[in-house]
This record gives structure tokens, sequence and C-alpha cells, in this order.
């Protein structure tokens, strides 16, 4: 095993990795990061047979048992380094320390090692940004994987995997650093190198023999033998990076799994597990953990999990008709007296997805819903294969209730994988991959996002809230001289002698050519996030009701016509033929609809839908 870097060509583009800032930022450290990225993968990665609690280990270890082995090993990548700007002052390369994540239970990176192709093996070690990952498993190792070399202050890291597939249960070692473009004895190199060995055509291929995989695995401290799995060995981890300063930011991200069971956690000597979270979010506190509430209905929500006996919701719950709809009437009042008595409710709620691929693909999601004894604080839960998605939360907004959606049919987990940002914080109905692989997803993912909600409503008896705005005219049409004016009544009572301060408008409607931005207030309308905005149009008319009178022919949202939605900081689909809805994330937000007849006025109304 040696280092090999590639020279780069005369016709070649140089690209640097500018995405590796995105790891350590003042708003996430870096060691939040490494806990969410590294674990994520595990979660996604369990293998098809494995019904134990996977389980990770996370590890200090200084090597100075063998310092002739990284003298052999780092010959030369220093001088890269230097040539890098990347500083090892103070660093003895003889004897490095190790930050080490093991995984167990899970597929291990499988697929071709001397070829390219679709599967993890190639996603990690070859491509970045980039992965096969369907139905909802395997381990997506997109941009993800760059936190490892970005915890080391060598930029580099190490792994060693078995694959669940491979009966030999032979392992495959390989090393990967991520540097700069650099320049080294007249020689222009790409930023990747490659710890490996080299087989045809010059390809990367792990190191397969037994002599120097056993002797790394010693000197790194590695635990795994002939377990499937994956184990990343990383060299000279930044100094924040420590036991105590991950098992925060465990708690916080992973609580879920660990308390449903499905994961075990061995940070040092601490074990963090479903028996012993509960104490350890008491040193260690976690804002959604802050009391004891949030943990007992997590355990109630998993015990009904196991009893599997959810309120089977029927089909069409998410047509325009609604819940009350295809629900018994009967049905409803029992599911409101039992939320009157705090109980859980468990609902099963079928959705299509509509694959590009597949076609019409039927899944389902869970939703648990409780009412909170006073003196809780609940967080809601949005959960894609045992994975917290915490900026979903704002789309349940009852400080009264507990609320869980818990996605983990084949079906909706692929579907939400592939709307999931790179951080796996949020869902984006217009992400490229989402886009890509299934048919109106922006129509699909409100549904699921909305259905808490709208059971909420259901068994509270509660309703939605609708804030008409003013009708607004873009393109205002002359009130005609003779028209007669509106008789106003007087008020009941005399107007208050010191009117309160108007509320800021949270958005507003500006007029373009030949259409309008719907533009978010900025500043004074961040307590307003997330909003959902439905907005209609038409083209005026001189007499009459313009909206009663629309015509599909004039122009349609939804058909093949020349409107064209732009949008920043929110996403948009069609209601119906004209009516818009916007579901607005970022306080700044835009949505520009253009492509109206120029020679005709078109109004616009506005209507705020609160939860």
């Amino acid at each position: 095993m040696q280092l090999h870097f590639q020279e780069i060509r005369p016709g070649d583009v140089e690209q640097e990795l500018t995405q590796k800032d995105q790891f350590d930022t003042d708003k996430v450290p870096l060691t939040a990061t490494l806990v969410r990225e590294a674990l994520q993968n595990v979660m996604d990665a369990r293998a098809p047979d494995f019904d134990q609690p996977l389980r990770v280990r996370i590890a200090f270890h200084d090597s100075t048992a063998d310092p002739e082995f990284w003298q052999e090993l780092f010959t030369g990548f220093r001088h890269h380094l230097e040539a890098s700007g990347v500083s090892i002052e103070g660093i003895r390369l003889d004897a490095p320390r190790f930050l080490l994540i093991e995984d167990f239970g899970t597929t291990g990176l499988r697929g071709a090692t001397e070829e390219r192709d679709e599967r993890e093996f190639s996603d990690f070690w070859r491509r970045v940004g980039k992965s096969h990952k369907s139905s909802g498993k395997g381990g997506s190792w997109g941009l993800g994987k760059l936190v490892f070399p970005v915890s080391s202050a060598l930029r580099c890291f190490f792994g060693l995997t078995i694959r669940s597939d491979d009966g030999s249960r032979s392992p495959k070692l390989m090393g990967q650093t991520i540097l700069s473009t650099h320049v080294l004895d007249d020689k222009r190199y790409v930023p990747h190198g490659f710890f490996c060995d080299l087989g045809q055509d010059g390809i990367q291929v792990p190191v397969f023999d037994d002599g120097t995989v056993e002797r790394f695995r010693r000197a790194t401290g590695l635990a795994r033998t002939d377990q499937p799995g994956l184990s990343i060995a990383i060299p000279f981890p930044r100094e924040e990076i420590t036991g105590e300063a991950l098992i925060p930011f465990v708690i916080e991200h992973y609580f879920f799994p660990i308390l449903t069971g499905e994961l075990i956690i061995q940070i040092g000597d601490e074990t963090i597990s479903a028996g012993t979270l509960e104490q350890l979010a008491e040193r260690y506190p976690a804002p959604v953990l802050k009391d004891g509430y949030m943990i007992a209905f997590i355990k109630a929500l998993d015990a009904s999990r196991t009893a599997d006996a959810p309120v089977n919701v029927p089909d069409g719950w998410d047509s325009s008709a609604g819940l009350e709809a295809v629900l018994d009437a009967a049905l409803v009042q029992e599911l409101r007296a039992r939320y009157l008595r705090g109980e859980l409710l468990h609902f099963r709620l079928p959705i299509a997805c509509n694959s590009i691929a597949e076609g019409r693909l039927t899944g389902s999601f869970d939703v648990f819903l409780q009412p909170a004894p006073a003196g809780a604080s609940p967080v809601p839960l949005f959960i894609r294969n045992s994975i917290t998605v915490p900026n979903e939360a704002s789309y349940f907004t009852n400080p009264q209730v507990f609320a869980a959606v818990v996605a983990s049919d084949k079906v909706v987990s692929s579907f939400l994988r592939d709307a999931e940002n790179p951080a796996h914080t949020s869902w984006n109905g217009r992400a490229e991959k989402l886009m890509a692989r299934w048919r109106t997803p922006g129509s699909t993912l409100p549904k699921i996002r909305h259905s808490a909600r709208k059971l909420d409503q259901l068994v509270g008896n509660s309703e939605n809230i609708i804030d008409p705005d003013a009708l607004i005219s873009l393109l205002n049409i002359p009130r005609p001289a003779t028209a007669k004016k509106r008789k106003v009544p007087n008020p009941i009572s005399p107007p208050s002698p010191t009117p309160p301060e108007p509320t800021p408008r949270p958005y507003r409607i500006i007029p373009n050519v030949g259409g309008f931005t719907v533009k978010g207030a900025g500043e004074s309308a961040i307590s307003e996030m997330p909003m959902s905005i439905n907005v209609r149009m038409a083209y005026a008319i001189a007499r009459g009701d313009a909206f009663k009178r629309y015509d599909r022919n004039d122009f349609s949202l939804a058909g093949a016509t020349d409107i064209r939605i732009q949008a920043d900081g929110a996403t948009s689909q069609p209601a119906a033929d004209n009516v818009l809805l916007i579901e607005a994330d970022a306080p700044d937000f835009s949505v520009t609809v253009s492509g109206f007849d120029p020679n005709r006025d078109v109004i616009v109304q506005s209507n705020r839908v609160r939860a």
C-alpha cells in the first residue's frame, strides 16, 4: 500500500473541493457534522438479514507500537502536504493518534473494487456528491464522507471494510487524502490522493494482503476482525474532536433510533443505549430531551409500532374532500374521545409516489399524536428510516401535542431520501434528485408534511384558519365614473383612543411586466416562518367576478402554457389551474410568476393559511 496522486494532464479542468467549508460553520460545528454524517450512513446501511441493534464504536487510539509502518506509509506524503499549504508543524508522522468509527451489522462497502459500478464501494471511494442509493437503503456516501478528511489535520482517512455478501469475509483496506491542486517537482497534481494498490489501467484498488491489513489493524487499534461493516480511521483528528464533545450530538441527533432499540453507540467507556440514554441526557442536555416527556412519548410510540394495530386511514384521505370524508363518523368520535383523555393515537396512511422508472408505487407512513401533559415542551418529530429530519418540525405547530411522522416503508423512505438536503435536515420538493426520479413530487411531499397537522385538527376538532388578504390589482381597472359607492355602516363602538400598532405584513406582492412576485418581508417575517400562502390569479374583466369567470384557455398553471414559476427560499406547486400553493421557508423568500399576456390586466388574491 502506497500513496498515489494523479498528474493533471494539459487538457484537464482543475477543480477544487469548495464543499469542505460547509462541514464546519459557526452555526453547525464540525463535531455535530461528523456525528450526523457518519451515523446517518450507518442507519441507511443495515444488512438485510441483521435484526439486532446496529452497533457503532467510536474510540481514540495512540499508535506508538509500530513507527516503521507509518514511516513507510507516509513516505512522500509530507511533501504533498507542504505543497498544498497544509502545516504539519509539531506533528510526528511516525506516531499518529487516531479517531476510530466502526459500525457493525451493516452491509459494508459492496460492489466491484477493480472497476467503477453503481454500488457502495465506488460511491464511497470514487465519487463526490453523487450516489446511487435507491429504495431508501444502502448508505449513500455522497458529499457526507468529506467530513472524514476535514476532521484530520492531515486531510486524510482510511477505511477497512468487510462486505456482508462476501462469504470469504476478506477485509479490504484503502485510504484517501483530499488536499488542493498542487505543484511538486514541477508536476501538477489533482487534490485526491489514495493509499492503495494499483490495478489495471492504473485504477486505485484496495489492499487485500493479510499481513498489511493485520499490521494496519493492530497499529490503529481497530476492533473489527471478520464482522461485516466499515471501519474508519482518521489520523491526527482535530483538537476539538473529543469523546466528551461528540456525546451531546449523538444524543441530540440520534435519540430516536437509540430509544427504539435500533442503535447502540460506544464512545470510549460510555455506552449510549435505550437503557442509558435517559440518564446520559441529564449529563449532556439536548434541547429536544430537556424533560422526560419526549422520552416517554417515544417509548410509547415504539410500543405502539410493536403492537402494530394502527388506525388504517383509507385511500382518498389526501383528496380535496379531506380526512373526514373517508373516516367513519363513529370512529372519528371515538378517536376524539380518546384524544381528549390524553391517549396516544397511531395512524397509518397510504400514499402513492409516482416513480419515473417504475410507475405508480403505493406505500405508507405512520403518524403518532398524543396530547402533552402540563409542563411539557413537545418538539415534532419527522423521521425517515430512524433518522430525524429536524427542520421539518416547523410543519406541525400545535405546542400542546406530541407528534411524530415516521416513514419506514420502502417506497416512502426512498421518496423522502431523494428529497433530503445534503445535511439531512430538511426535505425539498424541488430537489434535483427528487425531480429526476419522481413525477409531481411537489404535490406528494406536502401531503406527508401536513398529515400530522390535519389529523390533529380532525381529532382535536380544530379547523384551518384562513386569513384573507386584500384583493390586489396588479394593473388596476379604472372604476366607472357612474359607479355607486357602497355605504359603510357606522361602527358599533367608538374606535380605541390609542389604536394598536399595525402588524407588519410578512410578505407583499410586487407587479412585474407579464406577471408578479410574491416577496417575503425579510427580518420582520422570521417569526412567521414557515408560511403557507394560497395565491389565486385571473385576467381582469370589466364586469363581474374575474375569478368565477376564469377560463383555463387563458392560462393554466398545471397545463402546457407559457406560465413560468421561479422560487427562491420557498417551494411552489399548482393547487388548481389558477391557484398556486407557496410553502415559504426563508423570510426573504421570492416566488416570481411570469408569462402572462402583457396586453391584459392580471389580478391576484392571496390567502395566508395558518395551522
